[in-house]
């Protein structure tokens, strides 16, 4: 069973512990999809188009909405009563878990909803992995229940990747630190890279699929 398999099941017993029954694994591709601009157009607008190389992750948004909130807020009529979350989650063979999140926007524009995402996400996944750990149910082999804090620190990843029609001046920035082995980070990434994660940094959806996508190993 790969990591990734392994937290799938997790977050399913959790699930199916408080009968709530929904799927949570999805397409990259389609979770980036910016479905205000696909109302308003009427054109399915997607960050990380469909041409582009694609794989399974699990969709954060669907657990945060249709079970945690429903689990921890069942009184709750409203899906913007859910904590935030990024849109993409996977773990690969190192053991290293990426949070993924999609912005059909500015680079600084984006600053509140990625920062409250971050902190929020890793709250109430670790919140799921307590339960489940402390009901002697299931557990992640190798998350630090001790210190979840400096689990992040060494092994968790978030990534930002905005779309190149809305970024025209960081795409040529982005793809200079790529080639100088370098992170591109606006400010509030560094913040999140300092307080709460190994790394946090910004791609492009071109530079996800040949750096991330492509090299991935679950």
């Amino acid at each position: 069973m790969t990591n990734y398999e392994q937290m799938k099941d997790i977050l399913l017993a959790f699930a199916d512990e408080h009968n709530q029954k929904t799927c949570i694994e999805a397409k990259i591709s389609d979770v980036s999809e910016d479905k205000a601009e696909t109302v308003r157009t009427g054109v399915p607008k997607y960050v990380y188009e469909k041409n582009r190389q694609d794989m399974d992750i699990i969709d954060m948004d669907e657990i945060a909405h249709n079970i945690y909130r429903l689990v921890r807020f069942p009184d709750s009529k409203k899906e913007e009563d859910s904590l935030a979350s990024t849109d993409a989650f996977v773990i690969n063979s190192e053991n290293i878990w990426y949070f993924i999140e999609f912005k059909n926007q500015q680079i600084t524009k984006a600053k509140e909803s990625v920062t409250k995402k971050a902190y929020q996400n890793w709250y109430w996944l670790v919140d799921i992995l307590y339960e489940m750990w402390e009901k002697n149910e299931m557990q992640y082999d190798t998350f630090n229940y001790e210190n979840p804090i400096t689990f992040a620190k060494e092994n968790v990843v978030y990534i930002l990747v905005v779309s190149e029609e809305k970024n025209i001046v960081d795409v040529d920035k982005i793809r200079k630190c790529i080639l100088a082995g370098e992170k591109f980070q606006p400010e509030y990434m560094k913040k999140l890279e300092k307080y709460i994660f190994k790394e946090a940094y910004v791609y492009t959806p071109q530079v996800l699929e040949k750096e991330f996508v492509k090299k991935f190993t679950y």
